[in-house]
């Protein structure tokens, strides 16, 4: 029973990061007007192998990449607000924050290139959480 209560805990207080990851991620992955299958492919494997996420099912991560897919589909702009919602919550704390870009930036390059739409998403995530983009990519 306590492990249960732990595990709950822990899920609750790590919410906020894992909201953030998926939706610097979808973000990019919408970034060039559609989300393309290996880009969630490779979401899906980099969450399910994120060890600050290990306290979520893969089941209710999927239910929010799915949900937040749905917001950028349905209205870009409206989903992009709050998208960056969610990420500006985790900026404060380095950990999550570099974790939140690194698993977005793994995400931009899953079909072997960045393009220029994301280059300029993840420049962007790279401004919202007060990380220097020139320490992360080439």
């Amino acid at each position: 029973m306590f492990k249960k209560v732990f595990k709950s805990a822990k899920r609750l207080e790590k919410k906020n990061l894992m909201e953030a990851v998926v939706a610097a991620s979808v973000l990019v992955a919408a970034a060039d007007g559609e989300i393309e299958k290996e880009e969630i492919k490779k979401l899906d494997r980099l969450l399910s192998a994120n060890d600050l996420l290990s306290a979520f099912p893969k089941s209710e991560i999927s239910k929010t990449v799915n949900r937040y897919s749905n917001v950028l589909e349905a209205d870009f702009a409206l989903g992009r607000v709050k998208m960056l919602k969610e990420i500006r919550e985790i900026a404060d704390n380095q950990e999550e924050a570099e974790n939140a870009f690194l698993t977005a930036l793994a995400v931009a390059k899953a079909d072997g290139e960045i393009d220029e739409k994301e280059k300029k998403v993840i420049a962007g995530l790279a401004s919202e959480l007060g990380l220097r983009i020139e320490d992360y990519v080439d």
